[in-house]
This record gives structure tokens, C-alpha cells and sequence, in this order.
């Protein structure tokens, strides 16, 4: 079925630019209130918060049907522009991979001493860390028998 109805013989068909609130409804309810770029999945409040995006562009012979429509929030919308549904989403995910720092895990080896008595115990390493600012357990275990200690 072609998204062209005729009018009368001999008249341009007329290409339909929008979808008619049953269809935006429709949509809405699919997408679960969320905004199906899986990289956003926005909380959208209600309806009127929603756009719909076609997954080709109408300006690139796309037709304005449910098949070819997504529910986006406004950002998402405006970030895909006349892309194609694949384009975007494969610009999303360039973009969400270098967004993302790469972590340095920086450990460090601590000796605790222990007074006693008669003379000092050494215990022994036990790694920090850093990226995470925890003890491990083991470290934490120690530091609470050096501490009861006292």
C-alpha cells in the first residue's frame, strides 16, 4: 500500500507529511513513554513531550507511516536531522565510545606495622584502589584488628 492517495483523475497525489493523533498514540504506547534512541531512553512525561522521527527522512522519500516512525525526545530529534534511523544510531554509539574515558587503575602496595609489646609486626601488602578510593577486604580486615588493638 503507497502512502499517495489520489484526489481526483488527473490531479498530484498529495504525500502525507504527519501522523494523525491515533497514530502518534499508537507509537507513544510502543516505545513504552520512553525515547526509543537506545542511547537516551528519556522518561517522556506525556504525549506532547514526544516527537516522532521517521527512521528515513521525509525530505529522502520516506513515508510518514508507523513502520517508518520512532518516538524521540526533542534533543534526539534535532541530533538526527535527515539522517537515516542506522546512520544516527551508528553516530550515537561513535559518539557515546569517545565520551567515555578510559580508567587507569593505579594500585598501590601498603605495609601496615603493628606495635606490640615487645616489638613491631610487619603485616603483609595488601593493594589500594585508587580509581575506586576502597581498601580491600583483606586491608579493611587488618586496619580493624590494628585498631581494636588499641
Amino acid at each position: 500500500m503507497n502512502n499517495y492517495p489520489s484526489l481526483n483523475f488527473g490531479q498530484t497525489p498529495i504525500r502525507k507529511r504527519t501522523l494523525g493523533i491515533r497514530d502518534k498514540h499508537i507509537i507513544y504506547d510502543i516505545a513504552k513513554h520512553r525515547c526509543q534512541n537506545p542511547y537516551c531512553k528519556k522518561l517522556l512525561s506525556s504525549e506532547a513531550e514526544m516527537q516522532i522521527g521517521h527512521k528515513q527522512a521525509y525530505s529522502r522519500r520516506g513515508d510518514t507511516t508507523i513502520s517508518n516512525s520512532v518516538c524521540l525526545c526533542y534533543a534526539c530529534n534535532r541530533k538526527q536531522g535527515t539522517d537515516s534511523w542506522e546512520t544516527f544510531l551508528k553516530k550515537q554509539e561513535k559518539a557515546t565510545q569517545q565520551a567515555k574515558p578510559k580508567e587507569k587503575i593505579i594500585t598501590k602496595k601498603v605495609v601496615l606495622e603493628r606495635k606490640t609489646s615487645h616489638k613491631t609486626r610487619q603485616s603483609s601488602p595488601y593493594e589500594i584502589d585508587n580509581s575506586l578510593g576502597k581498601m580491600s577486604e583483606n586491608l579493611g580486615r587488618e586496619l580493624r584488628k590494628i585498631t581494636s588493638g588499641f
